[in-house]
């Protein structure tokens, strides 16, 4: 058989290309040549096909879905899109106030009758009580509940009283009033309960000035400074001036704590700052407390305050002065008083008159109760016919000047309520009015700089107090010339 030539070989291919054609292929040079195009993109949309099946299409979407989209069957739920409804502004709700509940010294006084009263001179707590028919035992365990809490002897006259009675007339409290502040409340229920407590202490800020015209507690008490801050004046400014021998036109401005209980005043607290203007010279005492214990210092930051007390307490007049022959009013025999007697009410505090160390506590058939110090190597001092002592004292306890230590009574060989107080230099007794100690070290340096600030705060009550005690010109009338 003939071989075929390049003309058959040209036919053939044509012939294969057409038959190519006719089954809708392309011919195999042009598969030859887009098939590495071809395998990157068919799975490429293969993959985007499936996807455009399968993934959800949001209603709010922009797209139109076209006319071949088969429209959504009443039964198929279409996933549904949350939106947040806008912010709604609401009212706040209506919150009922809690209702209110009367009480007095704590107790609640819903069904109970409130019957007030004074102790009288004389009276004992089995005396108020059984007059209010509570019966013998249960006056008895309210005594005994009583030992450690409050001592039923202390109940003074003249001071108020509660009794809190149920409906059938029967006492369920009993409290007394101790001080403005202290109470002590009988709960008569079974078990019969007795405890102590203090009513909140409100304290306000007050400045005041005078001028002298006849003496200091008349000017102060005519501006309603309460005369026991006159007394502390002098523990204050008393080292730097005479403060009962002023003359007239001189001056004194204060700044000080009022002290009020339930919007009452109770009387005055300390002293913050005081100026007092002497014949022309000014001094100046200012409180500051170093962390270390409070003192008095002028503008320079030097103390004003000698290292005793003038006086241990805040007392009425001195009864009787250091002596080497007194007439005893008790014993009526002359004999050597080598101490200083304070005449002050029952249960006036008295205070250390230096920093020192408790060396003994006790009681003795004269002095009664009395408290002995000891103030460095070279000074001691003695308390006597004290009522009680102040809460912890006992031997070897450190004190400080113008700490409580106890409370003024007549325990002993007394004849009234005072204090006998008496000071001891190298174990010799010695008139204590009439010692000069040296004054107390100056503020330290780190220290400083909170002084110098509050001395600036302090001075601007001390500048308005007198600013406006210098305001003595009436005021201008009102000009009305240039009215309409």
């Amino acid at each position: 058989m003939r071989p075929l030539g390049p003309a058959m070989h040209d036919r053939g291919f044509q012939f294969r290309a057409g038959k190519d054609r006719r089954q809708g292929l392309p011919s195999r040079g042009l598969r030859r040549r887009f098939w590495p195009f071809i395998r990157l993109v068919l799975p490429g949309a293969l993959l985007l096909g499936l996807a455009a099946y399968f993934l959800p299409v949001d209603a709010d979407s922009n797209i139109d879905p076209g006319p071949a989209s088969a429209p959504v069957a009443a039964t198929e739920k279409r996933p549904e899109t949350l939106v947040a409804p806008p912010h709604q502004p609401t009212a706040d709700p209506v919150v009922e106030p809690p209702p209110t509940v009367e009480t007095r010294f704590g107790i609640v006084l819903e069904g109970l009758d409130v019957c007030e009263g004074v102790v009288e001179k004389g009276a004992t707590l089995a005396g108020i009580l059984g007059g209010h028919g509570v019966c013998a035992q249960r006056i008895a365990a309210a005594a005994e509940a009583s030992r450690g809490v409050f001592d039923l002897r202390q109940l003074r006259p003249g001071r108020p009283y509660c009794l809190f009675l149920g409906r059938d007339g029967r006492p369920r409290y009993f409290v007394y009033e101790a001080s403005a502040t202290d109470y002590v409340v009988f709960d008569l229920a079974e078990p019969v309960a007795v405890r102590t407590a203090s009513k909140p202490v409100e304290t306000r800020l007050r400045a005041a000035a005078a001028t002298i015209s006849s003496s200091l507690w008349e000017a102060l008490q005519d501006q309603g400074v309460d005369p026991g801050l006159i007394v502390s004046l002098d523990e204050v400014l008393g080292q730097s001036v005479d403060l009962f021998h002023l003359q007239p036109d001189d001056r004194i401005a204060l700044v000080f704590e009022e002290q009020f209980v339930e919007g009452r005043p109770i009387g005055a607290g300390r002293i913050l700052a005081a100026r007092m203007v002497h014949e022309g010279v000014v001094c100046n005492a200012f409180y500051y407390d170093d962390g270390h214990g409070g003192g008095y210092y002028d503008e320079n930051g030097h103390s004003v305050q000698r290292r005793f007390l003038r006086a241990p307490l805040k007392y009425n007049r001195i009864s009787s002065g250091f002596s080497r022959r007194r007439f005893h009013p008790i014993l009526n025999i002359y004999r050597p008083h080598l101490a200083i007697d304070y005449a002050a009410p029952t249960g006036t505090p008295v205070m250390a008159v230096g920093d020192g160390t408790v060396v003994r506590t006790g009681h003795d058939k004269h002095a009664g109760r009395f408290i002995r110090l000891r103030h460095g190597s070279r000074y001691e001092s003695r308390y006597i016919h004290l009522s009680r002592f102040a809460k912890g004292m006992r031997a070897g306890r450190r004190v400080q000047r113008g700490e409580v230590i106890g409370y003024v009574g007549q325990t002993g060989l007394a004849t009234g309520p005072h204090l006998d107080f008496a000071f001891y230099r190298d174990g010799t007794p010695v008139d204590y009015r009439t010692l000069d100690f040296p004054r107390q070290d100056p503020i330290p340096d780190d220290q400083r700089i909170w002084f110098d600030r509050r001395v600036i705060h302090l001075s601007q009550y001390l500048e308005e107090s007198e600013t406006a005690l210098a305001k003595v010109a009436p005021p201008a009338e009102a000009d009305v010339s240039n009215e309409s």
